[in-house]
Parts: structure tokens; C-alpha cells; sequence
């Protein structure tokens, strides 16, 4: 088996991605802290939760880099790294979620049970997503250039980019909180969808040189000029490009057999 290659603690230099790993689950336990216990006037969240979910991502790429250049990968962090994902990825946006979409008690409708209902299935999907990826790492089966499904960290930053978005826009706590609910259901499903994601190393890779120096450049330039607009529209692209691949294939697995019956 697979697994069989990677030993349950791999040297001692394994406590450096692993510790890279455990930012990532801190940063995601403060997060939390903050969507439980900041009250605001604004319908939004306290801003700081969503950064902390950001500093998440950001510790949930080192950590992997980290461990593949110290060849220090284990079994242990790889469970670790999915335990952390679940609390920054999954349990965060979830809380997140029902933070924003209990406002809909205020406006006559079951507010309670809607934020429960939708930050519950955001939660499971993730959970269900996180099985399925260290079910598939563990099998015989051929690894995949793509993911099987929106990737947790994607999931989370659509989320967190809708809110950064809406943060600027001040639209009111009963749009926010349809937005909040639209996202955790979508996100949930594509989460545990058979649409196929790019590989985020193999996307930053793919190209010549001299195309993804200046794709970057690029992207650097939209962001400091767009801000959050330019981030949501990077981040959707992203979250839009499994479905709009499958509808791609579909089309043309149609149009050959159309073309083979004629």
C-alpha cells in the first residue's frame, strides 16, 4: 500500500511541518474565538476572523513545501494537516456562517434553524471531503493531477472573499445573511462533487516561463489596484473552473457521439 512508504514520524526534522501545521490549526481556533465572542455593528463579522483564516492558508501551503523540501512527510502530519484543516476550513466558515445567517430571525423567518441547517452541512461536507482525500492518499489507487471536488481551503476562501466583498459594499445583515447561506450550501456540495480541481502547485506550474511571470504580474497588479473585487474574481474563477471543465467535457463526449450517429 501507498502508505507503506511514508513512516508514522519521519526523523526529527518533522516537527518543523508539523509545528507549521499546528499554526495553521491556532489560527484557525482564534478565528473562532473571534466569530463567538465579537459583537459589532456592522451585520459583518469582525474582520480579523477572516484574516485569521487567510494566516490559515497561508501556514496550510508552507507546511506541505515544508515537509517536501526536508523529505520529513509522514503519516502523522498528514492526519494533522487534515485535523487542522477541518478547524480553519471547515469549523470556522461554518460558525462563520451561522454568525451571519441567525440575522434572518430578525425579518420574521427561522433564522436559528437555517444558520444550524446550513453551517451544519458546510461543517459535514468538509468533514466528508477530509475522509475522502486521506482515503484516496492511502490506497493503491493512482495518484490524480486534480482534486476530486472543491479543496477545503478553496471552499473557505470563497467564503471569506463574498464577506471581504460585501464588507465594502454595506449592503445590510438580511442580503449578508442569503449570501452567507447561498455559499455554505454551494460550497458544500462542490466540496463533496465529482468535479475535478486543479492541483493549486500544478496551476502555479503549468504554462511556459514567460506566461506565468506575467500571469502573476498580472494578478499582483489587479490586487493592488481592484483590492477585494480583484480577489473574489481570482478566487471564483477558481471555484467556477471544475463545473465549467465538466460542462466543457460533457459537451464534447456529446458532440462525438452525435457525430458518430450521423
Amino acid at each position: 500500500m501507498r502508505h507503506a512508504k511514508l513512516r508514522m514520524w519521519n526523523g526529527n526534522l518533522s516537527f518543523i511541518p508539523c509545528t507549521i501545521t499546528l499554526c495553521n490549526a491556532l489560527c484557525g481556533l482564534s478565528a473562532i474565538f473571534y466569530l463567538m465572542g465579537g459583537a459589532t455593528e456592522s451585520p459583518l463579522v469582525p474582520a480579523i476572523a477572516i484574516w485569521l483564516i487567510f494566516a490559515a492558508m497561508f501556514f496550510d501551503v508552507f507546511d506541505g513545501y515544508a515537509a517536501r523540501k526536508l523529505h520529513a512527510e509522514s503519516l502523522h502530519g498528514m492526519q494533522l494537516d487534515s485535523l487542522s484543516d477541518l478547524i480553519s476550513f471547515g469549523v470556522a466558515p461554518a460558525i462563520l456562517v451561522h454568525q451571519l445567517a441567525i440575522n434572518l430571525s430578525d425579518y420574521g423567518l427561522p433564522g436559528i434553524w437555517i444558520a444550524w441547517s446550513a453551517a451544519g452541512f458546510y461543517a459535514i461536507c468538509t468533514m466528508w471531503r477530509l475522509a475522502t482525500y486521506n482515503t484516496l492518499a492511502l490506497s493503491d489507487s493512482p495518484s490524480k493531477p486534480s482534486f476530486t471536488g472543491l479543496p477545503s481551503p478553496a471552499a473557505a476562501l470563497a467564503i471569506c472573499s463574498v464577506m471581504l466583498l460585501l464588507n465594502r459594499m454595506d449592503p445590510g445583515a438580511l442580503p449578508v445573511a442569503i449570501v452567507a447561506v447561498a455559499y455554505a450550501l454551494i460550497t458544500g456540495f462542490l466540496m463533496v462533487s465529482g468535479f475535478e480541481y486543479m492541483h493549486f502547485k500544478k496551476l502555479a506550474k503549468s504554462g511556459p516561463p514567460a506566461l506565468r511571470f506575467a500571469m502573476l504580474g498580472l494578478v499582483v497588479v489587479a490586487l493592488v489596484q481592484f483590492g477585494a473585487f480583484a480577489f473574489f474574481a481570482l478566487v471564483h474563477l477558481y471555484v467556477l473552473s471544475g463545473p465549467i471543465a465538466e460542462i466543457i467535457e460533457k459537451s464534447n463526449e456529446w458532440a462525438d457521439n452525435t457525430i458518430r450517429k450521423l
